[in-house]
């Protein structure tokens, strides 16, 4: 039995009768799922992890190949409007 869990609960109030059987509770669940959770042993591995990888990696390359083209082109439009506006400035404002 866990001292430290039974002195939290005696700490709280919690009659010593009920605090032991709720610690005893909390143990035999602990233990009980102990044997229900599975180990690296139960679960199967995949084959063909390496491919889907490669294939996974291939995908965030295009992808990001795809967002440097539009950033590298919002960049161009942005660089375009300030010109404009520049030009503007320059022509019609009287100096």
């Amino acid at each position: 039995m866990q001292a430290a869990s039974l002195e939290i609960l005696e700490k709280a109030d919690v009659p010593p009768a009920q605090a032991r059987a709720i610690v005893q509770a909390i143990e035999i669940a602990i233990a009980g799922a102990r044997h229900t959770l599975p180990t690296k042993h139960d679960v199967p591995l995949r084959t063909g992890s390496r491919a889907e990888m490669t294939d996974l990696r291939a995908d965030i390359r295009a992808t990001a190949i795809s967002t440097q083209r539009f950033w590298w082109w919002a960049v161009f439009a942005q660089t375009v409007v300030l010109l404009e506006i520049a030009y503007f400035f320059v022509t019609h404002v009287p100096r």
